[in-house]
């Protein structure tokens, strides 16, 4: 009984394959299968949309994608994946929610977010002027800019993509969810096999593991930022030499950025 660690992801086959020998029970079509293979699918996609839906904005899917603007065309649907790689093209349909978009070409400039009607009441009629895109807006499937572009443009969007479902349909791809759920969607779907065969205390007790290390991801996942551990009731440093000649760090009473470096 051994999970394959060899790949970042488990494929359903693979999934299907674990918890049949941990589960000590078989899997398969016929007549003498303790379970069947479909059942076992399902559970494995209830669980992968339960981790899903628990939150859509996991690093693991974040994205970086781009696309060229074209001059006087206003209105954008197919973009290009830089992260991750390897992932074509998509619309707006493959993307769960956008965060930023950039236009990266000369100096540059990050977009403003703007409502579509909102949009379409100033730049309309004779208003409607091609320059340097300055606002966006999403409606109908579509990146949408504001001015309309006059001239070609580089943009970057970052955004989080939805999850790629391809390994629903085949077994020996990888299911498209974060390594740090994978074991996780594993206690889960036992839950819900023992749950099938009548064993409510196996199924408790794996659904209790399921529980808990989705809590634990997501307090990871979800935790500040730092470089190390806090360190409580440590004290405050009011001078020390970075080896910056006669000034030091220290501190600058009654002012709004109370750390400063002093001159000695």
């Amino acid at each position: 009984m051994a999970i394959p660690f060899s790949n970042e992801n488990l494929t359903l086959a693979q999934v299907r394959d674990f918890v049949s020998q941990l589960s000590e029970l078989s899997i398969g079509a016929s007549a003498q299968d303790d379970i069947t293979t479909d059942l076992v699918n399902g559970f494995v996609k209830e669980g992968f949309q339960k981790i899903y839906q628990l939150s859509t904005r996991y690093p693991y899917y974040q994205s970086i994608l781009g696309f060229t603007t074209v001059a006087n065309t206003k209105s954008y649907n197919a973009l290009t994946y830089s992260i991750p790689v390897g992932y074509g093209t998509t619309d707006l349909g493959g993307l769960n929610q956008v965060i930023s978009v950039v236009n990266q070409t000369d100096t540059g400039n990050s977009l403003i977010y703007i409502d579509q009607f909102k949009a379409e009441s100033i730049w309309v009629g004779s208003n409607d002027v091609a320059g340097i895109p300055a606002y966006f807006s999403i409606w109908a499937g579509k990146i949408n800019l504001f001015p309309k572009p006059d001239d070609a443009y580089g943009i970057t969007v970052r955004a989080f993509r939805r999850p790629d479902l391809d390994w629903i349909s085949d077994v020996n791809t990888s299911i498209d969810i974060s390594p740090d759920f994978q074991l996780p969607l594993i206690n889960y779907v036992m839950a819900r096999i023992f749950q099938y065969q009548e064993d409510p205390e196996m199924a408790n007790v794996y659904m209790r593991n399921y529980e808990q290390e989705v809590a634990l991801v997501q307090q990871n996942l979800t935790a500040p930022n730092s470089n190390q551990p806090m360190i409580l009731s440590g004290g405050l440093q009011l001078a020390f030499d970075y080896g910056y000649g006669n000034r030091a760090f220290g501190i600058l009473p009654n002012s709004p950025y109370p750390l400063g470096v002093l001159g000695y």
